[in-house]
């Protein structure tokens, strides 16, 4: 009877623990309860609100891009557009006709000179009994023909230029006339002073070879950046035209791509030598063009 007894008693204090743990625990879900629920309203709160405010920024930039599209379609824009691009080819088309005009002005002006300052050298040293037949001045190479009375008169004529010190090289003919076979003279109307030498000087002038430059878009048809520029330097001259890496226009951008002498194009090797100092230097020694071909530089490469 007592076993028993004290079985009933074990029995019913471990009823009493677990109806105390039950409570103990009902107690903290029910404490716990509102303070889930309240969390879960406030995230619901702050979702909703995030997407209505999204919503709404969505709506504006749709509203703005629907606006945009509509100016963009208007006559008025698309008018804008056709006078924009009216005006650009205009400015291309007026940038290749200042170009060409440049270029000969350069050209005229730097002829002129040294075709009269050594035309008048020519003509101030011929002997009474010489004329001049033939005179032109090609890039520095001077072409001199005449008629003179005797041999000694040429080869007279002859050291007067090489005292001038103006021609490095001259190349001489001179070779006698037969008045009736070479001039269709006839016998009968000779006459004594008759011009009885042919003489032709090829000269080499010092000092006046020409250097000139111009910048272009490259192309099948190079678009000219900048007029014709030009300078005169003596043979064997150094010079160096800086800046020519790059070049920028109008807030656009571009890069060398080529250079060319004269028409020819110079070896990858000089092209990155000019880029890496950012210069194209040489002597001169000839008469040069030079063109510097040029690329719209890209987004994020060098400018």
């Amino acid at each position: 009877m007592s076993f028993a007894k004290s079985k009933n008693d074990f029995s019913k204090k471990d009823m009493n623990f677990f109806s105390e743990f039950s409570s103990a625990a009902s107690q903290q879900i029910s404490s716990a309860f509102p303070i889930f629920l309240i969390a879960t309203v406030a995230i619901l709160v702050i979702t909703l609100l995030v997407w209505i405010i999204c919503g709404i920024q969505v709506m504006k930039t749709q509203d703005k891009i629907n606006d945009l599209k509509a100016t963009m379609a208007s006559a008025d824009y698309q008018a804008r557009l056709a006078a924009k691009d009216q005006s650009q080819a205009e400015v291309e088309e007026l940038k290749s006709y200042f170009y060409v005009l440049s270029s000969l002005d350069a050209k005229v002006s730097g002829k002129n000179t040294s075709a009269v300052e050594t035309l008048t050298t020519v003509v101030s040293v011929l002997p009474d009994d010489t004329i001049l037949t033939f005179y032109q001045d090609t890039d520095g190479t001077v072409d001199i023909q005449g008629q003179c009375l005797n041999r000694e008169s040429a080869y007279n004529y002859l050291n007067l230029l090489k005292e001038k010190d103006i021609f490095s090289f001259i190349e001489e003919e001179i070779k006698a006339i037969d008045p009736v076979a070479d001039l269709q003279y006839k016998k009968e109307t000779l006459m004594f002073g008759t011009m009885q030498y042919n003489f032709a000087f090829t000269c080499t002038l010092k000092g006046h070879y020409t250097l000139s430059w111009a910048s272009f878009i490259d192309g099948t048809v190079p678009t000219p950046l900048t007029n014709l520029r030009t300078q005169t330097f003596s043979a064997g001259s150094d010079f160096k035209l800086p800046d020519i890496a790059t070049y920028s226009e109008n807030g656009v951008n571009y890069t060398l791509t080529n250079i060319k002498v004269n028409g020819t194009a110079v070896s990858p090797e000089q092209l990155q030598e000019a880029i890496n100092n950012n210069a194209y230097a040489g002597k001169v020694s000839s008469t040069m063009n030079i063109e510097f071909m040029y690329k719209v530089a890209e987004e994020g490469g060098e400018s």
